[in-house]
């Protein structure tokens, strides 16, 4: 019999979790008891030598045990005194795929797990640092941005847990992983913070650089950056930026990508940089995006922070002055389930009251209560004031032909058929950032520098042994 155990982890502040079955259960008893004692006395060399021992002793009586142990018997790394398993990565390298978009082959599988066991590396390292300084961060607050995440792909929390669910991800894969970014964050801010100045000159500087440029062509552009530590640091992440433009251009979702690999203040924003002026950025940056064409991702370019990747999301000329591109929309939607499996009685049912309902207008407001009649398991969902060029290249033509409490031609999905109907669509002004942007922009590129470094040195200090 097969079973999930769960152990609160003192090193890390969370907790590791293995499926086994009765016979390893005792063994990993032993490997967990043997973890808290030398817990105290994790910075000496001769207590890791002693784990290491631990480790060996419960893998050699494991070994012994059935296939159910092979995944807690396989180890991927061990960062300090603490153990990032086969069943951690593996479980990261689910999320990844299923949230990047990219197709999981043996070729891209075999490509990214390095990357994937190194953020995990660094993950580890965060969350020991953070728990070391008595950074708290509760699970509402974990849910909270978990919800953030969702809202990019219009995803409640309850579909997110759904669709983690649908790909066997672990929804503690995740948690893990948001956890570690807000401790990091927290910490950084709570230590570096105070010590970053922006002056007023900085920003008159940016403010009136972009003035200057204003007349010149804008692009809306999405980043990653792969960070050089140092020297010897240079052939890996070369290596790692090659690996993460041949996932983007497989069609891989720059911002599932960002979040995952990118060390850019934007990462936490899914790489989204906004606005560019022509000429904002240094020349290698601006030569490059200067090349790249509506929807395609640059090749590494060196920088002195590392290997930047840009993806090109629109292109603006001086010369466009209302752009129908700069609209912000409000939609409602709804998805009434309409599958081949259903029963017939139930489709024809179904496809007659869409057919009818699309015949007559129908207001913001009522599509929810009318998806509810047609299917109890219609999904309803609003987005609000988004900006045009946020949505997906394909679907901007058939927002853009939208009329206000009109129906837009109906979808299928795999799910089923997707109504939609616009609410509002307004222009938005161009406008100048303002100071307190500005300021904001250069508070968190010095924040995401000393945030590297500090990585940089934990990584230095830490014993890490991979496997």
């Amino acid at each position: 019999m097969d079973f999930l155990i769960r152990y609160p982890s003192p090193l890390v502040g969370r907790s590791f979790a293995f499926k086994t079955d009765m016979i390893s259960f005792h063994m990993h008893t032993l490997f967990f008891k043997q973890m808290r004692r030398f817990n105290g006395l994790r910075e000496t060399g001769l207590v890791r030598i002693g784990l290491a021992a631990v480790f060996a002793l419960c893998l050699v009586a494991l070994s012994s045990t059935g296939s159910s142990a092979q995944m807690v018997q396989r180890i991927a790394a061990i960062v300090n005194d603490s153990v990032i398993s086969g069943y951690d990565l593996d479980q990261r390298l689910g999320l990844v795929f299923a949230t990047a978009g990219v197709p999981r082959t043996p070729e891209n599988l075999e490509r990214i797990r390095p990357q994937v066991l190194r953020a995990l590396v660094d993950e580890r390292l965060q969350i020991q640092e953070a728990v070391e300084k008595n950074i708290e961060v509760d699970d509402a607050d974990i849910d909270r941005a978990i919800t953030r995440l969702g809202s990019r792909s219009n995803m409640s929390l309850e579909q997110i847990l759904a669709f983690l669910e649908s790909v066997d991800v672990n929804v503690e894969t995740l948690r893990t992983q948001v956890f570690a970014e807000l401790a990091w964050n927290e910490l950084v801010e709570s230590r570096f913070g105070p010590r970053v100045t922006v002056t007023d000159t900085e920003i008159d500087t940016v403010l009136e650089r972009i003035i200057n440029q204003s007349e010149l062509a804008s692009y809306l552009v999405s980043e990653v950056l792969v960070p050089v530590e140092t020297p010897e640091d240079e052939a890996r992440a070369r290596a790692a930026a090659a690996q993460l433009v041949d996932q983007l251009r497989q069609g891989g979702d720059i911002r599932a990508i960002a979040g995952q690999f990118s060390q850019a203040p934007t990462a936490a924003n899914g790489g989204d940089a906004g606005w560019i002026i022509d000429g904002q950025l240094s020349n290698a940056l601006n030569s490059a995006l200067r090349t790249l064409n509506i929807g395609q991702t640059s090749d590494p370019i060196r920088t002195v922070a590392g290997y930047h990747i840009l993806q090109l999301r629109d292109r603006r000329l001086s010369n466009d002055k209302q752009d129908p591109m700069d609209a912000a929309i409000t939609i409602e939607a709804i998805n009434i389930p309409f599958t081949q499996d259903m029963p017939r009685a139930e489709l024809e049912r179904t496809s007659a009251a869409v057919s009818n309902v699309l015949k007559t207008p129908m207001a913001c407001g009522e599509l929810e209560e009318f998806a509810k009649k047609v299917n109890p398991n219609s999904r309803f969902s609003r987005v609000e004031e988004r900006p045009m060029r946020a949505f997906p290249a394909p679907a901007r033509a058939g927002l853009m032909a939208l009329e206000v409490n009109k129906w837009g031609q109906p979808q299928r999905t795999p799910e089923g058929i997707e109504l939609v109907v616009l609410c509002e669509r307004k222009m938005v002004e161009r406008q100048l950032p303002s100071r307190d942007d500005i300021e904001n922009q250069l508070f968190n590129q010095e924040l995401a520098m000393m945030s590297r470094r500090y990585l940089r040195d934990l990584r230095r200090n830490a014993v890490v042994e991979m496997r």
